[in-house]
């Protein structure tokens, strides 16, 4: 089974503001149809309208780099395979040999 694609915003995620990404309208008057929303929204980052970026822009600088860049959800850490190893086998110093190879 091919893994799922990731969620695709269609409206503001930040906390309060809920406008729709394609009209920039709130929930509630939101004119789009379907064949709207199968396309992209346009000027998206971390999904927040442009508006919130410039309003809340700490807010906004917080996000940056430890959040995924389409949706704004949190980025887990990978821990590979050998670091786990290390973690296991070598006990309790390899718990600092596999904080040292984790990726993001």
């Amino acid at each position: 089974m091919p893994p799922l694609p990731p969620p695709k915003p269609v409206k503001c995620v930040r906390k309060g503001c809920a406008k729709c990404l394609y009209c920039m309208k709130i929930a509630a008057m939101c004119e789009c149809t379907e064949e709207d929303k199968v396309k992209e929204p346009g000027d998206v980052m971390y999904g927040w309208c442009h508006k919130c970026r410039e309003k809340y822009a700490e807010e906004y600088k917080n996000l940056v780099g430890n959040n995924c860049t389409y949706c704004g959800g949190a980025i887990e850490d990978n821990y590979p395979p050998a670091g786990i190893a290390a973690g296991i086998l070598l006990f309790p110093i390899g718990i600092i040999i596999c904080c040292m190879l984790k990726e993001r």
